[in-house]
């Protein structure tokens, strides 16, 4: 019972734990990082503690075994690869290691992606488990339900059935809305992830288009001299000096979209950002260090 316990509390620790981290605008950075470690500690603590079950188990997945107890094997190895993924890609783009990658939007993608994938996984884990899950769950707190008369014509098997079924729908029901919230919550950062990149490419598309007629005007100017022929044989020092090529600066063309003066990594993120200076003075979603000035 002590093991059951001990269990149940560390699945629901590490369940809940996994939730809040999505909710990065109420943590904040810093304790999104740190608690994205914790939960992956407290399942590296899971696995060691159930390493029996583990070493028994991986030679019977290809062995005689039931296709149920293959099923579980694959959803826990794609559950702890999920979390080796979440944990990979969050230390390189936090603010620890401060990283310079120039591929940061792909790192974030991954991150994101595997994050709600992992938790897709962890809502079918708790569907194959809820009943071990509402049993332990009773046992803990006492919730042992008071005996009822059942109503004429209903036998004790359909009302063990009905009671059940509730408690299946009260579990998912949980869990199910729990899960969808965290996912809301983090489709936003995908759209400006999104946002971000196609700006930066838009605006480096758009310096380069006008960087190539304007250096074009420049030379055709520069080899194209103005000569103004004298009424007499012998050019005079005023027909010499109007001969000459008049040097005249080439136009400057100035692009409002050129944002990323102040911004190390040319970029225009969003919350987090890639370089742990993140500010939002104005309220827009965006880093200020990126944006036009």
């Amino acid at each position: 019972m002590k093991n059951q316990k001990s269990n149940w509390l560390l699945d629901i620790v590490i369940l809940l734990g996994f939730l809040v981290s999505f909710f990065l605008n109420l943590t904040g950075l810093a304790f999104h990082q740190w608690l994205g470690v914790a939960v992956f500690l407290a399942i590296v603590f899971h696995l060691v503690n159930h390493w029996d079950w583990v070493k028994n188990v991986i030679p019977r997945f290809f062995g005689k075994t039931s296709g149920r107890a293959r099923i579980y094997t694959l959803i826990d190895g794609l559950l702890l690869y999920g979390f080796i993924m979440i944990i990979e890609t969050g230390l390189v783009i936090s603010t620890w290691f401060n990283l310079n990658i120039t591929n940061y939007e792909v790192w974030l993608d991954i991150h994101i992606y595997s994050s709600i994938t992992t938790l897709l996984l962890a809502v079918l884990k708790v569907g194959l488990h809820w009943r071990w899950i509402v049993k332990n769950a009773a046992k803990i707190f006492n919730l042992s339900p008071a005996p009822r008369l059942a109503p004429h014509g209903l036998t004790a098997a359909s009302q063990s059935s009905a009671v059940s079924r509730r408690d299946f729908l009260v579990t998912m029901g949980l869990v199910g809305l729990g899960s969808a919230l965290a996912i809301s919550n983090v489709l936003p950062s995908l759209k400006k992830v999104d946002a971000s990149s196609t700006l930066a490419q838009n605006a480096d598309s758009i310096v380069t288009t006008q960087a190539q007629p304007t250096a074009g005007a420049t030379q055709t100017q520069a080899a194209t001299p103005v000569v103004t022929e004298s009424p007499n044989a012998v050019p005079t020092a005023t027909a010499q000096a109007t001969a000459a090529p008049t040097a005249t600066s080439a136009p400057v063309v100035q692009n409002s979209l050129v944002c990323y003066a102040t911004c190390p990594k040319r970029k225009h993120c969003s919350y987090p950002g890639g370089c742990g200076r993140y500010s939002d003075t104005d309220g827009n979603g965006l880093c200020d260090l990126g944006e036009c000035s």
